[in-house]
């Protein structure tokens, strides 16, 4: 197993309603947030109050009442109101995201129209898009990812990372109980319920879906390193594991970023480990930590190789890691929240544009 098996503190503390804030005080932080990211005052802290509440209070709000430049033409006013209020709910929804999956996804889909309305699209739009996405697959709630796809595709069909997301959202049916546990408890026990059985009976459909997709995606030279990675992934996860071995067996030519390198080594190893392939698979473990030491996956299945099988003491290793016990060095711990990755650059992307003309 790579992953820590759920914990019951966690699911009651998912299950735990939020203190519901003042809708009051919405328009405030709102304004303040404004002026922030137009360069009108110091940067300050922008707090995640009831998601819900926001919403609501945002639905209530004149967009003509956020502060702007004076010297903006009307038209250029607006645009750039609408700009900040959808960043705002963006942000928002973000810091919320991970202990309130359910309601930063109606707060982003609360301002997607806005988004999605402005036409012909333009960076800022793409940009909010992107991020918007980032934040929707790190909530690993694949029925909401699949909705938010189905109502962006026509303006923003061909962006590659959108093409990627349909696949990652099938995959994410297939995603591990403990990596669920999070988005569908965030929801509610109804829904979670409700969202366990629809996985559990979508599950097998929805990986065949995933590994066609993935493919296709697969013919993207932008998204292509990535893809295969995934597609050979779902191959595992199904018990493929020779199919999955040869759909990695040229992705270095892909010239993968990092995180898509370390784990294309790490599931090597796996796929040799699920055939009894020990010398293999061990291989496959050091390198990935040559990309990066000391990631907690690689250094726990090497450990559990020697424990089981003989070799190297394990215990070096378990001690090591437990005194430099860093989970940013192994992107396995995000592999299922996918483009979350990549929130801090969108978001700054976001903010930049958002104070352009």
């Amino acid at each position: 197993m790579l992953l820590k098996p759920a914990c019951l503190a966690l699911l009651l503390t998912a299950l735990t309603p939020a203190i519901p804030q003042p809708s009051a005080a919405v328009p405030d932080l709102l304004s303040g947030y404004a002026e922030w990211i137009q360069g009108g005052r110091a940067p300050f802290e922008l707090t995640a109050p009831d998601l819900d509440a926001v919403r609501q209070a945002l639905a209530r709000l004149d967009p003509g009442t956020i502060p702007v430049d004076r010297s903006l033409s009307p038209a250029d006013a607006r645009e750039r109101q609408r700009r900040v209020i959808t960043a705002f709910a963006l942000e928002v929804a973000a810091l919320g995201s991970h202990r309130h999956a359910a309601a930063a996804a109606r707060l982003i889909e609360w301002a997607c129209p806005y988004v999605r309305a402005h036409t012909p699209a333009n960076d800022f739009d793409r940009a909010w898009q992107l991020a918007a996405l980032a934040a929707l697959e790190g909530g690993i709630d694949p029925v909401v990812l699949h909705a938010h796809l189905d109502h962006v595709q026509s303006a923003f069909g061909a962006e590659p990372r959108l093409v990627l997301a349909r696949a990652i959202a099938d995959e994410q049916f297939g995603a591990p109980a403990e990596v669920l546990t999070r988005s569908v408890a965030a929801a509610g026990l109804a829904r979670a319920r409700e969202a366990l059985a629809h996985a559990e009976g979508e599950r097998y459909r929805a990986l065949d879906r995933a590994v066609a997709r993935f493919r296709d995606a697969a013919k993207v030279p932008a998204i292509a390193a990535e893809a295969t990675l995934r597609m050979g992934h779902v191959q595992h996860r199904l018990g493929r594991h020779d199919a999955a071995l040869a759909t990695w067996a040229d992705l270095e030519t892909l010239a993968p970023e990092p995180a898509v390198a370390y784990l294309v080594q790490l599931f090597r190893g796996l796929a040799q480990e699920s055939y009894g392939r020990l010398d293999a698979a061990r291989r496959a473990y050091l390198a990935a930590l040559k990309l990066s030491p000391k990631a907690h996956s690689a250094t726990l299945r090497l450990a559990a190789l020697s424990f089981v099988h003989g070799g190297d003491d394990p215990y070096p290793l378990v001690e090591a890691l437990v005194r430099d016990d860093d989970p940013r060095r192994d992107p396995w711990w995000s592999y299922y929240a996918a483009d979350w990755r990549f929130w801090y650059p969108r978001i700054e992307r976001v903010r930049v544009l958002a104070r352009s003309k």
